[in-house]
Protein backbone atom coordinates (compact mmCIF):
# COMPACT_ATOMS: atom_id res chain seq x y z
CA UNK A 1 0.00 0.00 0.00
CA UNK A 2 2.90 2.36 0.80
CA UNK A 3 4.45 2.03 -2.25
CA UNK A 4 0.94 2.65 -4.55
CA UNK A 5 0.78 5.67 -2.27
CA UNK A 6 4.00 6.72 -3.05
CA UNK A 7 3.85 6.42 -6.82
CA UNK A 8 0.14 7.83 -6.90
CA UNK A 9 1.94 11.09 -4.74
CA UNK A 10 4.67 11.04 -7.32
CA UNK A 11 2.66 11.00 -10.57
CA UNK A 12 0.44 14.31 -8.81
CA UNK A 13 3.11 15.95 -7.74
CA UNK A 14 4.93 15.97 -11.51
CA UNK A 15 1.93 16.75 -12.70
CA UNK A 16 1.47 20.18 -10.53
CA UNK A 17 4.86 21.01 -10.94
CA UNK A 18 4.88 20.68 -14.54
CA UNK A 19 1.32 22.61 -14.72
CA UNK A 20 2.33 25.02 -12.49
CA UNK A 21 5.52 25.96 -14.04
CA UNK A 22 3.87 26.24 -17.51
CA UNK A 23 1.37 28.54 -15.86
CA UNK A 24 4.23 30.65 -13.98
CA UNK A 25 5.91 30.74 -17.25
CA UNK A 26 3.09 31.99 -19.34
CA UNK A 27 2.55 34.75 -16.37
CA UNK A 28 5.76 36.14 -16.49
CA UNK A 29 5.50 36.00 -20.13
CA UNK A 30 2.16 37.91 -20.45
CA UNK A 31 3.36 40.16 -17.54
CA UNK A 32 6.39 41.30 -19.36
CA UNK A 33 4.73 41.33 -22.93
CA UNK A 34 2.03 43.45 -21.41
CA UNK A 35 4.34 46.09 -19.15
CA UNK A 36 5.81 46.96 -22.46
CA UNK A 37 2.62 47.72 -24.04
CA UNK A 38 1.48 49.41 -21.50
CA UNK A 39 5.15 51.80 -21.52
CA UNK A 40 3.89 52.42 -25.31
CA UNK A 41 0.73 53.43 -24.55
CA UNK A 42 1.80 55.40 -21.90
CA UNK A 43 3.87 57.45 -24.15
CA UNK A 44 1.34 57.25 -26.99
CA UNK A 45 -0.99 59.03 -24.18
CA UNK A 46 1.92 61.79 -23.20
CA UNK A 47 2.59 62.47 -27.25
CA UNK A 48 -0.84 62.94 -28.04
CA UNK A 49 -1.85 65.13 -24.44
CA UNK A 50 1.49 67.14 -25.76
CA UNK A 51 -0.19 67.54 -29.51
CA UNK A 52 -3.24 68.98 -27.60
CA UNK A 53 -1.66 71.35 -25.85
CA UNK A 54 0.69 72.91 -29.05
CA UNK A 55 -2.36 72.43 -30.89
CA UNK A 56 -4.79 74.61 -28.26
CA UNK A 57 -1.80 77.55 -28.38
CA UNK A 58 -0.54 77.53 -31.59
CA UNK A 59 -3.23 80.16 -32.61
CA UNK A 60 -3.22 82.25 -29.55
CA UNK A 61 0.96 82.34 -29.39
CA UNK A 62 0.89 83.23 -33.69
CA UNK A 63 -1.70 86.53 -32.51
CA UNK A 64 0.39 87.63 -29.30
CA UNK A 65 3.64 87.55 -31.77
CA UNK A 66 1.75 89.79 -34.15
CA UNK A 67 0.44 92.07 -31.73
CA UNK A 68 2.49 92.17 -28.73
CA UNK A 69 5.77 90.65 -29.98
CA UNK A 70 7.52 87.46 -28.71
CA UNK A 71 8.48 88.71 -24.99
CA UNK A 72 4.71 87.21 -23.56
CA UNK A 73 5.11 84.03 -25.93
CA UNK A 74 6.67 81.71 -22.85
CA UNK A 75 4.19 83.27 -20.38
CA UNK A 76 1.36 82.67 -22.80
CA UNK A 77 2.61 78.88 -22.72
CA UNK A 78 2.56 79.20 -18.72
CA UNK A 79 -1.00 80.25 -19.12
CA UNK A 80 -2.41 77.99 -21.13
CA UNK A 81 -0.29 74.96 -19.39
CA UNK A 82 -1.54 76.26 -16.33
CA UNK A 83 -5.64 75.55 -17.36
CA UNK A 84 -4.29 72.35 -19.06
CA UNK A 85 -2.25 70.52 -16.43
CA UNK A 86 -5.03 69.10 -14.15
CA UNK A 87 -6.60 67.58 -17.38
CA UNK A 88 -3.34 66.54 -19.20
CA UNK A 89 -1.78 65.00 -16.15
CA UNK A 90 1.60 66.52 -16.45
CA UNK A 91 3.93 69.83 -15.35
CA UNK A 92 5.65 72.31 -17.53
CA UNK A 93 8.93 72.06 -15.93
CA UNK A 94 10.36 74.67 -18.27
CA UNK A 95 9.11 76.55 -21.29
CA UNK A 96 12.15 77.47 -24.39
CA UNK A 97 11.19 79.73 -27.34
CA UNK A 98 12.79 80.19 -30.55
CA UNK A 99 11.21 83.82 -32.31
CA UNK A 100 11.37 85.08 -35.24
CA UNK A 101 14.55 87.40 -35.01
CA UNK A 102 16.55 84.27 -33.44
CA UNK A 103 16.30 84.79 -29.87
CA UNK A 104 16.25 82.44 -27.28
CA UNK A 105 13.75 83.22 -24.53
CA UNK A 106 13.80 80.87 -21.66
CA UNK A 107 10.75 81.52 -19.45
CA UNK A 108 10.65 79.28 -16.43
CA UNK A 109 8.84 79.49 -13.19
CA UNK A 110 10.42 81.69 -10.36
CA UNK A 111 11.35 78.19 -8.46
CA UNK A 112 12.89 76.67 -11.46
CA UNK A 113 15.53 79.23 -12.20
CA UNK A 114 18.44 78.13 -14.80
CA UNK A 115 19.79 78.45 -18.00
CA UNK A 116 19.01 76.36 -21.72
CA UNK A 117 21.63 75.90 -24.04
CA UNK A 118 20.08 75.87 -27.78
CA UNK A 119 20.01 72.02 -29.69
CA UNK A 120 19.15 71.04 -32.72
CA UNK A 121 15.84 70.26 -32.11
CA UNK A 122 14.72 73.74 -33.33
CA UNK A 123 16.57 73.17 -36.08
CA UNK A 124 14.41 70.04 -37.22
CA UNK A 125 11.00 71.49 -36.42
CA UNK A 126 11.85 74.98 -38.84
CA UNK A 127 13.41 72.50 -41.49
CA UNK A 128 10.28 69.79 -41.17
CA UNK A 129 7.63 72.05 -39.90
CA UNK A 130 6.21 69.32 -37.70
CA UNK A 131 5.94 68.63 -34.36
CA UNK A 132 9.15 66.74 -32.66
CA UNK A 133 8.23 64.73 -29.39
CA UNK A 134 11.42 63.13 -28.20
CA UNK A 135 10.02 59.63 -26.99
CA UNK A 136 13.31 58.87 -25.24
CA UNK A 137 12.12 59.10 -21.14
CA UNK A 138 14.99 61.68 -19.40
CA UNK A 139 15.30 62.04 -16.22
CA UNK A 140 16.39 65.63 -14.02
CA UNK A 141 16.96 67.21 -11.23
CA UNK A 142 15.26 69.71 -10.71
CA UNK A 143 17.06 71.06 -7.34
CA UNK A 144 20.43 69.82 -5.65
CA UNK A 145 19.69 66.89 -3.44
CA UNK A 146 16.60 66.29 -4.96
CA UNK A 147 15.12 63.26 -6.78
CA UNK A 148 15.30 62.84 -10.33
CA UNK A 149 11.84 63.15 -11.81
CA UNK A 150 10.97 61.80 -15.41
CA UNK A 151 10.63 64.23 -18.23
CA UNK A 152 9.66 64.35 -22.01
CA UNK A 153 10.75 67.23 -24.01
CA UNK A 154 8.46 68.57 -26.55
CA UNK A 155 9.21 71.15 -29.82
CA UNK A 156 6.50 72.42 -32.02
CA UNK A 157 6.48 74.96 -34.94
CA UNK A 158 4.49 78.80 -34.71
CA UNK A 159 3.31 78.41 -38.09
CA UNK A 160 1.52 81.62 -39.70
CA UNK A 161 -1.78 81.28 -42.17
CA UNK A 162 0.55 81.12 -45.00
CA UNK A 163 1.83 77.86 -43.69
CA UNK A 164 5.45 79.31 -42.63
CA UNK A 165 7.36 78.49 -39.55
CA UNK A 166 7.54 81.92 -37.65
CA UNK A 167 9.05 80.63 -34.15
CA UNK A 168 9.96 77.19 -32.70
CA UNK A 169 8.64 76.65 -28.90
CA UNK A 170 10.25 73.95 -26.97
CA UNK A 171 8.50 72.87 -23.77
CA UNK A 172 9.90 70.30 -21.12
CA UNK A 173 7.43 68.00 -19.63
CA UNK A 174 6.80 66.25 -16.15
CA UNK A 175 5.17 63.28 -17.07
CA UNK A 176 5.82 61.42 -13.23
CA UNK A 177 1.81 61.76 -13.06
CA UNK A 178 0.76 60.53 -16.59
CA UNK A 179 2.78 57.49 -15.33
CA UNK A 180 1.90 56.83 -12.20
CA UNK A 181 -1.93 56.51 -13.26
CA UNK A 182 -0.45 54.78 -16.02
CA UNK A 183 1.05 52.19 -13.30
CA UNK A 184 -2.02 51.97 -11.29
CA UNK A 185 -3.69 50.58 -14.32
CA UNK A 186 -1.31 48.47 -14.93
CA UNK A 187 -1.62 47.05 -11.50
CA UNK A 188 -5.56 46.84 -11.22
CA UNK A 189 -5.20 44.87 -14.81
CA UNK A 190 -2.50 42.87 -13.34
CA UNK A 191 -4.28 41.68 -10.42
CA UNK A 192 -7.27 40.51 -12.30
CA UNK A 193 -4.90 38.82 -15.24
CA UNK A 194 -3.17 37.23 -12.00
CA UNK A 195 -6.56 36.01 -10.15
CA UNK A 196 -7.71 34.91 -14.07
CA UNK A 197 -4.10 32.76 -14.60
CA UNK A 198 -5.02 31.33 -10.91
CA UNK A 199 -8.05 30.03 -11.49
CA UNK A 200 -7.21 28.71 -15.53
CA UNK A 201 -4.40 27.00 -13.43
CA UNK A 202 -6.11 25.56 -10.61
CA UNK A 203 -8.77 24.33 -13.25
CA UNK A 204 -6.08 23.00 -15.85
CA UNK A 205 -4.48 21.22 -12.79
CA UNK A 206 -7.70 19.60 -11.75
CA UNK A 207 -8.64 18.36 -14.80
CA UNK A 208 -4.92 17.31 -15.56
CA UNK A 209 -5.35 15.00 -12.79
CA UNK A 210 -8.73 13.70 -13.15
CA UNK A 211 -7.24 12.94 -16.30
CA UNK A 212 -4.14 11.28 -15.45
CA UNK A 213 -6.00 9.24 -12.54
CA UNK A 214 -8.63 8.34 -15.12
CA UNK A 215 -6.26 7.46 -18.04
CA UNK A 216 -2.69 7.07 -15.95
CA UNK A 217 -2.50 6.45 -12.85
CA UNK A 218 -5.44 3.88 -12.23
CA UNK A 219 -4.49 1.48 -14.89
CA UNK A 220 -0.16 1.58 -13.79
CA UNK A 221 -1.36 1.15 -10.38
CA UNK A 222 -3.59 -1.82 -11.60
CA UNK A 223 -0.54 -3.09 -13.37
CA UNK A 224 1.55 -3.03 -10.37
CA UNK A 225 -0.79 -4.67 -8.21
CA UNK A 226 -1.01 -7.14 -10.95
CA UNK A 227 2.78 -7.14 -10.70
CA UNK A 228 2.46 -8.09 -7.12
CA UNK A 229 0.35 -10.88 -7.51
CA UNK A 230 2.40 -12.25 -10.70
CA UNK A 231 5.43 -12.28 -8.27
CA UNK A 232 3.49 -14.03 -5.35
CA UNK A 233 3.23 -17.10 -7.99
CA UNK A 234 -0.08 -16.00 -9.36
CA UNK A 235 0.68 -16.17 -13.06
CA UNK A 236 -3.54 -16.59 -14.15
CA UNK A 237 -3.47 -12.66 -13.53
CA UNK A 238 -4.99 -11.44 -16.41
CA UNK A 239 -5.96 -7.60 -17.00
CA UNK A 240 -8.44 -5.25 -19.26
CA UNK A 241 -8.23 -2.78 -21.24
CA UNK A 242 -10.64 -1.02 -23.54
CA UNK A 243 -8.10 2.00 -24.75
CA UNK A 244 -5.45 1.46 -27.85
CA UNK A 245 -3.25 4.03 -26.71
CA UNK A 246 0.42 3.44 -24.73
CA UNK A 247 -1.35 2.71 -21.64
CA UNK A 248 -3.63 -0.20 -23.55
CA UNK A 249 -0.39 -1.11 -25.32
CA UNK A 250 1.22 -1.64 -21.40
CA UNK A 251 -1.93 -3.76 -20.20
CA UNK A 252 -1.80 -5.78 -23.66
CA UNK A 253 2.20 -6.26 -22.89
CA UNK A 254 1.78 -7.06 -19.40
CA UNK A 255 -0.55 -10.22 -20.41
CA UNK A 256 1.52 -11.01 -23.20
CA UNK A 257 4.37 -10.85 -20.24
CA UNK A 258 2.50 -12.90 -17.59
CA UNK A 259 1.50 -15.32 -20.31
CA UNK A 260 5.17 -16.03 -21.48
CA UNK A 261 5.98 -16.48 -17.47
CA UNK A 262 3.30 -19.51 -17.60
CA UNK A 263 5.13 -20.83 -20.17
CA UNK A 264 7.97 -20.53 -18.80
CA UNK A 265 7.25 -22.14 -15.30
CA UNK A 266 5.43 -25.25 -17.13
CA UNK A 267 9.19 -25.35 -18.78
CA UNK A 268 10.76 -24.86 -15.35
CA UNK A 269 8.56 -27.03 -13.76
CA UNK A 270 9.59 -30.16 -16.98
CA UNK A 271 13.64 -29.27 -16.66
CA UNK A 272 12.75 -29.52 -12.32
CA UNK A 273 11.75 -32.98 -13.27
CA UNK A 274 13.99 -33.71 -15.88
CA UNK A 275 16.83 -32.43 -14.02
CA UNK A 276 15.48 -34.98 -11.34
CA UNK A 277 14.91 -38.16 -13.63
CA UNK A 278 18.34 -37.32 -14.96
CA UNK A 279 20.12 -37.36 -11.05
CA UNK A 280 18.67 -40.51 -10.45
CA UNK A 281 20.42 -42.40 -13.27
CA UNK A 282 23.34 -41.69 -11.94
CA UNK A 283 24.84 -43.39 -8.99
CA UNK A 284 23.41 -42.44 -5.80
CA UNK A 285 26.72 -43.55 -4.42
CA UNK A 286 29.70 -44.46 -4.74
CA UNK A 287 30.49 -48.47 -4.82
CA UNK A 288 31.34 -50.70 -2.28
CA UNK A 289 34.18 -52.76 -4.27
CA UNK A 290 36.76 -54.47 -1.89
CA UNK A 291 40.20 -53.55 -3.01
CA UNK A 292 39.22 -50.05 -4.42
CA UNK A 293 38.35 -46.71 -2.98
CA UNK A 294 35.90 -45.04 -5.58
CA UNK A 295 34.70 -41.29 -5.95
CA UNK A 296 32.63 -39.95 -8.65
CA UNK A 297 30.62 -36.64 -9.26
CA UNK A 298 28.67 -34.49 -11.83
CA UNK A 299 28.36 -30.75 -12.00
CA UNK A 300 25.90 -29.75 -14.51
CA UNK A 301 26.24 -26.00 -16.01
CA UNK A 302 22.23 -25.97 -16.56
CA UNK A 303 19.27 -27.80 -15.33
CA UNK A 304 19.93 -31.42 -17.27
CA UNK A 305 23.62 -31.80 -18.39
CA UNK A 306 25.45 -34.62 -21.30
CA UNK A 307 28.11 -35.79 -18.80
CA UNK A 308 27.32 -38.80 -17.52
CA UNK A 309 28.98 -41.44 -15.45
CA UNK A 310 28.15 -45.22 -13.99
CA UNK A 311 29.17 -48.03 -12.16
CA UNK A 312 28.73 -51.38 -13.59
CA UNK A 313 28.56 -54.73 -11.60
CA UNK A 314 29.16 -58.09 -13.26
CA UNK A 315 28.41 -61.88 -12.16
CA UNK A 316 26.85 -63.39 -9.53
CA UNK A 317 29.48 -62.65 -7.27
CA UNK A 318 30.47 -58.95 -8.09
CA UNK A 319 33.63 -59.01 -5.83
CA UNK A 320 36.36 -59.58 -8.68
CA UNK A 321 35.56 -57.14 -11.41
CA UNK A 322 34.08 -54.15 -11.89
CA UNK A 323 33.10 -51.79 -14.83
CA UNK A 324 33.87 -47.82 -14.53
CA UNK A 325 32.24 -45.66 -17.22
CA UNK A 326 32.22 -42.12 -18.05
CA UNK A 327 30.85 -40.33 -21.08
CA UNK A 328 30.28 -36.70 -22.49
CA UNK A 329 27.45 -35.82 -24.98
CA UNK A 330 28.51 -32.94 -27.39
CA UNK A 331 26.43 -29.86 -26.18
CA UNK A 332 24.31 -29.50 -22.58
CA UNK A 333 20.81 -29.10 -21.98
CA UNK A 334 18.11 -31.34 -22.78
CA UNK A 335 18.88 -32.85 -25.56
CA UNK A 336 21.98 -34.08 -24.18
CA UNK A 337 20.03 -35.12 -21.02
CA UNK A 338 18.09 -37.19 -23.33
CA UNK A 339 21.42 -38.79 -25.65
CA UNK A 340 23.00 -40.01 -22.39
CA UNK A 341 19.94 -41.56 -20.99
CA UNK A 342 19.73 -43.32 -24.15
CA UNK A 343 23.60 -43.94 -23.96
CA UNK A 344 23.12 -45.37 -20.42
CA UNK A 345 20.00 -47.72 -20.66
CA UNK A 346 22.20 -49.36 -24.18
CA UNK A 347 25.03 -49.86 -21.80
CA UNK A 348 23.48 -51.28 -19.23
CA UNK A 349 21.03 -53.47 -21.31
CA UNK A 350 24.43 -54.71 -23.38
CA UNK A 351 26.91 -55.07 -20.47
CA UNK A 352 24.61 -58.03 -18.83
CA UNK A 353 24.82 -59.90 -22.38
CA UNK A 354 28.33 -62.04 -23.39
CA UNK A 355 31.23 -60.30 -25.30
CA UNK A 356 34.44 -58.42 -24.58
CA UNK A 357 34.01 -54.57 -23.96
CA UNK A 358 34.73 -53.64 -27.39
CA UNK A 359 32.07 -55.89 -28.84
CA UNK A 360 30.00 -53.66 -26.50
CA UNK A 361 31.13 -50.51 -27.41
CA UNK A 362 30.49 -51.43 -30.88
CA UNK A 363 27.45 -52.58 -30.34
CA UNK A 364 26.42 -49.71 -28.72
CA UNK A 365 27.89 -46.99 -31.15
CA UNK A 366 25.94 -48.76 -33.74
CA UNK A 367 22.77 -48.17 -32.06
CA UNK A 368 23.29 -44.81 -31.34
CA UNK A 369 24.13 -43.61 -34.77
CA UNK A 370 20.90 -45.11 -36.00
CA UNK A 371 19.18 -43.19 -33.25
CA UNK A 372 21.68 -39.48 -34.21
CA UNK A 373 21.70 -40.08 -37.71
CA UNK A 374 21.52 -36.28 -39.09
CA UNK A 375 21.62 -34.78 -35.97
CA UNK A 376 25.04 -33.83 -35.34
CA UNK A 377 25.03 -35.62 -31.97
CA UNK A 378 27.81 -37.63 -30.54
CA UNK A 379 29.14 -38.90 -27.28
CA UNK A 380 32.77 -39.30 -26.45
CA UNK A 381 33.01 -42.44 -23.75
CA UNK A 382 35.93 -44.00 -21.65
CA UNK A 383 34.76 -47.82 -20.74
CA UNK A 384 37.17 -49.21 -18.01
CA UNK A 385 36.92 -52.51 -16.55
CA UNK A 386 39.17 -53.54 -13.34
CA UNK A 387 39.63 -57.12 -13.17
CA UNK A 388 40.44 -58.24 -9.24
CA UNK A 389 41.93 -61.76 -10.39
CA UNK A 390 43.96 -60.71 -12.49
CA UNK A 391 45.07 -57.79 -11.18
CA UNK A 392 44.79 -55.74 -14.75
CA UNK A 393 42.75 -52.91 -16.29
CA UNK A 394 41.09 -53.22 -19.77
CA UNK A 395 39.46 -50.44 -21.50
CA UNK A 396 38.23 -48.69 -24.60
CA UNK A 397 38.15 -45.02 -25.69
CA UNK A 398 35.52 -43.94 -27.91
CA UNK A 399 36.75 -40.89 -28.39
CA UNK A 400 37.41 -39.17 -25.17
CA UNK A 401 40.32 -37.67 -23.42
CA UNK A 402 42.47 -40.20 -21.89
CA UNK A 403 42.15 -41.47 -17.71
CA UNK A 404 45.31 -40.13 -16.11
CA UNK A 405 46.80 -43.02 -14.00
CA UNK A 406 49.58 -42.28 -11.38
CA UNK A 407 51.71 -44.70 -9.87
CA UNK A 408 53.52 -43.40 -6.57
CA UNK A 409 56.36 -46.11 -6.38
CA UNK A 410 58.23 -44.49 -9.64
CA UNK A 411 56.29 -40.81 -9.01
CA UNK A 412 55.11 -41.40 -12.54
CA UNK A 413 51.94 -40.46 -14.54
CA UNK A 414 50.75 -41.37 -17.58
CA UNK A 415 47.66 -41.72 -19.82
CA UNK A 416 45.54 -44.42 -20.43
CA UNK A 417 45.50 -44.13 -23.86
CA UNK A 418 43.78 -45.81 -26.97
CA UNK A 419 42.07 -45.33 -30.45
CA UNK A 420 38.51 -45.20 -31.40
CA UNK A 421 35.66 -42.80 -32.84
CA UNK A 422 33.44 -40.88 -30.64
CA UNK A 423 29.50 -42.86 -30.61
CA UNK A 424 27.43 -41.82 -32.97
CA UNK A 425 29.40 -40.98 -35.81
CA UNK A 426 29.90 -43.77 -37.77
CA UNK A 427 27.73 -46.89 -36.75
CA UNK A 428 30.81 -49.26 -38.72
CA UNK A 429 33.17 -48.34 -36.71
CA UNK A 430 34.87 -51.31 -34.67
CA UNK A 431 36.41 -50.68 -31.47
CA UNK A 432 40.23 -52.09 -30.22
CA UNK A 433 40.25 -52.84 -26.62
CA UNK A 434 44.08 -51.73 -24.47
CA UNK A 435 45.06 -53.90 -21.40
CA UNK A 436 47.32 -52.68 -18.70
CA UNK A 437 48.57 -55.27 -16.36
CA UNK A 438 50.34 -55.59 -12.97
CA UNK A 439 48.09 -53.05 -10.85
CA UNK A 440 49.55 -52.62 -6.79
CA UNK A 441 48.52 -50.49 -3.96
CA UNK A 442 48.44 -46.61 -4.00
CA UNK A 443 47.91 -46.40 -7.89
CA UNK A 444 45.35 -43.81 -8.66
CA UNK A 445 43.05 -43.39 -12.21
CA UNK A 446 41.55 -40.49 -12.59
CA UNK A 447 38.51 -40.13 -15.49
CA UNK A 448 37.21 -36.64 -16.65
CA UNK A 449 35.40 -35.05 -18.76
CA UNK A 450 36.72 -31.83 -20.49
CA UNK A 451 34.56 -29.47 -18.64
CA UNK A 452 37.60 -29.33 -15.88
CA UNK A 453 40.83 -29.32 -17.68
CA UNK A 454 39.11 -26.48 -20.17
CA UNK A 455 37.35 -24.59 -18.17
CA UNK A 456 38.90 -21.07 -18.35
CA UNK A 457 38.73 -17.93 -15.65
CA UNK A 458 38.02 -14.41 -16.39
CA UNK A 459 41.26 -13.46 -17.80
CA UNK A 460 40.56 -16.47 -20.25
CA UNK A 461 43.15 -18.81 -19.02
CA UNK A 462 42.44 -22.69 -18.98
CA UNK A 463 42.41 -24.94 -15.75
CA UNK A 464 44.82 -27.85 -17.54
CA UNK A 465 46.19 -30.61 -16.43
CA UNK A 466 49.15 -29.74 -14.95
CA UNK A 467 46.99 -28.69 -12.17
CA UNK A 468 45.22 -31.88 -12.04
CA UNK A 469 48.47 -33.77 -11.82
CA UNK A 470 50.09 -31.48 -9.03
CA UNK A 471 47.03 -32.39 -6.75
CA UNK A 472 46.79 -36.27 -7.51
CA UNK A 473 50.80 -36.55 -6.31
CA UNK A 474 49.96 -33.74 -3.22
CA UNK A 475 46.85 -35.81 -2.05
CA UNK A 476 48.35 -39.53 -3.07
CA UNK A 477 47.70 -40.69 0.42
CA UNK A 478 44.46 -39.32 0.99
CA UNK A 479 41.33 -41.42 0.09
CA UNK A 480 39.77 -41.35 -3.67
CA UNK A 481 36.62 -38.68 -2.32
CA UNK A 482 39.54 -36.06 -0.93
CA UNK A 483 41.54 -36.13 -3.82
CA UNK A 484 38.16 -35.59 -6.35
CA UNK A 485 37.09 -32.87 -3.56
CA UNK A 486 40.34 -31.21 -3.90
CA UNK A 487 40.59 -31.09 -7.42
CA UNK A 488 37.24 -29.71 -7.54
CA UNK A 489 37.87 -27.10 -4.48
CA UNK A 490 40.59 -25.85 -6.97
CA UNK A 491 38.92 -25.45 -9.84
CA UNK A 492 36.29 -23.54 -8.46
CA UNK A 493 38.95 -20.88 -6.81
CA UNK A 494 40.46 -20.53 -10.23
CA UNK A 495 37.25 -20.04 -12.03
CA UNK A 496 36.52 -17.16 -9.12
CA UNK A 497 33.25 -15.67 -10.37
CA UNK A 498 33.28 -16.94 -14.11
CA UNK A 499 30.18 -18.92 -15.42
CA UNK A 500 30.81 -22.55 -15.36
CA UNK A 501 30.26 -22.92 -19.49
CA UNK A 502 30.40 -27.10 -19.69
CA UNK A 503 29.58 -30.10 -17.58
CA UNK A 504 31.91 -30.95 -15.09
CA UNK A 505 32.42 -34.99 -14.16
CA UNK A 506 35.22 -36.85 -12.37
CA UNK A 507 35.91 -40.08 -10.91
CA UNK A 508 39.36 -41.11 -8.94
CA UNK A 509 40.46 -44.78 -8.37
CA UNK A 510 42.68 -45.67 -5.87
CA UNK A 511 43.93 -48.89 -4.90
CA UNK A 512 43.96 -49.97 -2.00
CA UNK A 513 46.67 -52.67 -0.20
CA UNK A 514 43.84 -55.63 -0.21
CA UNK A 515 43.45 -55.81 -3.68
Amino acid sequence: MGKKRRFYNSIFIQAVLIVIGFTLVALVLSAYLFQQSMKMAAMKEVENKATILLSTMETSLHRLMISSGSDRMTELVEERATLLESKLNFTIIRVVVLDPHGRILDHTRPEKTGQTHLDNDFQKVINSKRPLIRQQIKTLELEPGKPEIQVIEVTSPIRNPHGDVEAAVKIILDVRRTFELIHEEYWRYSRRVLFGFALAATLLIIGTLFSLRRRIITPVLAVAEASVRVAAGDLDTQLVSKDRDEIGNLIQSFNQMVEGLKHRDQMRQSLEIAMEVQQNLLPKDDPNFEGLDIAGKSIYCDETGGDYYDFIEFGDNRKEKIGIVLGDVSGHGISSALLMATARAFLRQRSVLPGTISQVISDINRQLARDVVNSGSFMSMFYLIIDKTNKKLKWVRAGHDPAIFYDPDTDNISELKGVGMALGVDENCRYGENIKKDLANGQIIVLGTDGVWEARNLKGEMFGKDQIYTIIREKASLDAESILSAIIKSLTKFKENAKIEDDVTLVVIKILPEF
